[in-house]
């Protein structure tokens, strides 16, 4: 899939006269004179890797630009992304310009063109000193931006969705439109002639829906933005690519770990920061950020339905469930299982889990019906056979749905007994076990629990626990990337 801008050109072109060429040497000296040109970016955009957690004003680089030329003459720039415009050049002094602006995403060609017909020269200039270009397809100017669409059919609420448009304070309305942002079509022939998608769209001029291949649209923002084209979903393994990087707790609780100390969108701003860190980090693999998401909660006095556990409701997962598809996170399930069947508490989430992002986690440590205590008092554990069942059930999901990734069955442990009888775990197609070495304490223990639990079978993927409070003291990203076999998941409690 590809998308090309249409340049909205501003010609602001001034006259040079003939005399004046003629009286500095005529055509012949005019062929051989050339000018020379220099492009500097005034300051880069600051954007974390191309991960974009908080407004930070425009994404545009302004940029400083000089010319010179043997004889006076006309001057055509064009921009990356940006408008062109016409100048005249003196020769008895150089011409410079400032605030003229790029609008350039990460890989792109980053360079001015420069053109003097009436002197037979053209260059394209570099742009010297850029750092921290946004990571994304195609930079919408404020304003309007014109697009000529050449990937498939698509659903405009898609085609703005999720990361699309970086980390920027995202919001869209309950119909899919993102504030101040219009898209419009205009159609020769027609008694309305143009149709629109988004804020500020009148009743009356609606009706467009899809960005369809071919097409050309005007797409009109209130601010720059950095636009990221959809991928078609993928059905390999998200480790295959991505590390994973996720905030863990319950909702409005700080207490139980760092995912409560905020709404969904300021959780999703904070881990896409810390995700940002480790992708400078890693080198070609990317970062994935997460939610780990506690959905139940083992307690200290029984409950009615006697297994000692407090569900969250299915209304407030869905919050996080919708916050994740609408920023391309991933969302762990976490249930401390407590005096319950860890395959029935599982089969409690199923509409969530049939999600292709949403993955599941048990915490053997408050499950202790088998030692005769309310959940806390001991450490608890579950045994092989019960992860294979949770294994089989998660694989018939992704079965029946047919064209979702492999879902992660992640694992908490820090103790021997909270998995008994590993040896009896299995292997099942269409599910990744994940061990995750969830103790807290100094590096060399964890690390040393991190190779006895994450690294050895049946952990197919490891996965390191990390506590802002509890860790003495907390390992950088430094240090996590520079372990002999570094986890796909880092975990923040």
């Amino acid at each position: 899939m590809r998308v090309t801008s249409n340049r909205i050109l501003v010609g602001l072109v001034a006259l040079v006269g003939i005399a004046s060429l003629f009286a500095t040497g005529g055509p012949a000296s005019a062929a051989a004179a050339a000018c020379q040109a220099s492009v500097e970016a005034v300051h880069a955009t600051p954007s974390n890797n191309g991960l974009i957690p908080a407004p930070i004003g425009p994404l545009s680089t302004p940029l400083s630009i000089e010319v010179s030329c043997d004889l006076p003459t006309e001057i055509d720039l064009r921009l990356p992304g940006g408008e062109s415009s016409g100048h005249v050049v003196d020769s008895e002094a150089p011409l410079r310009l400032k605030g003229e602006r790029a609008y350039i995403c990460h890989g792109h060609d980053a360079s001015v063109e420069v053109e003097s017909e009436a002197l037979g020269w053209a260059e394209s200039v570099p742009i010297s000193g850029l750092n921290g270009i946004p990571q994304c397809d195609l930079m919408l100017r404020e304003g309007a931006t014109a697009v000529h669409w050449t990937g498939p059919q698509m659903a405009l609420r898609d085609v703005f969705a999720g990361r699309a448009l970086g980390w920027v304070n995202w919001e869209r309305g309950a119909d899919g439109t993102v504030p101040g942002l219009a898209v419009w079509s205009f159609i020769d022939g027609q008694p309305l002639p143009a149709k629109g998608w988004g804020e500020g769209v009148a009743p009356m001029l609606g009706g467009l829906t899809h960005f369809r291949p071919g097409g050309e649209y005007l797409v009109v923002s209130d601010v720059e933005r950095a636009w990221t084209f959809p991928r078609p979903a993928s059905v390999r393994s998200v480790f295959e690519d991505a590390q994973v990087v996720s905030f863990y707790g319950y909702p409005g609780i700080p207490a139980m770990g760092v995912l409560g100390h905020g709404t969904p969108a300021e959780v999703a701003n904070a881990v896409a920061e810390w995700a940002a860190h480790y992708d400078m980090l890693n080198g070609p693999r990317e970062v994935i950020p997460a939610y780990h998401l506690i959905t139940g909660v083992a307690q200290a006095y029984p409950t009615r339905d006697g297994t000692w556990l407090s569900r969250l409701s299915h209304d407030r997962i869905a919050e996080y469930v919708e916050a994740a598809r609408e920023r391309d996170m991933i969302l762990f399930l976490d249930v401390q299982i407590g005096w319950s069947d860890p395959l029935a508490e599982v089969q409690l989430l199923e509409p969530f889990l049939r999600e292709p992002f949403v993955h599941m986690a048990l915490d053997p440590e408050f499950a202790t019906e088998h030692l005769g205590v309310r959940p806390g008092l001991a450490i608890g554990g579950i045994w092989g056979e019960q992860i294979n069942e949770v294994q089989h059930y998660l694989a018939r999901l992704v079965e029946e749905e047919g064209d979702i990734p492999p879902k992660i069955l992640m694992v908490h442990q820090f103790a021997a007994k909270m998995i008994q009888n590993r040896s009896d775990v299995v292997d099942v197609e269409g599910v990744e076990v994940m061990i995750d070495m969830d103790g807290f304490g100094g590096i060399r223990l964890k690390l040393r629990h991190y190779d006895w639990y994450a690294l050895t079978e049946p952990s197919e993927r490891p996965a390191l626990k990390l506590f802002f409070d509890q860790d003495t003291p907390v390992m950088t990203p430094e240090q996590v990337q520079a372990l002999d076999q570094v986890p796909d998941l880092i975990m923040y409690q």
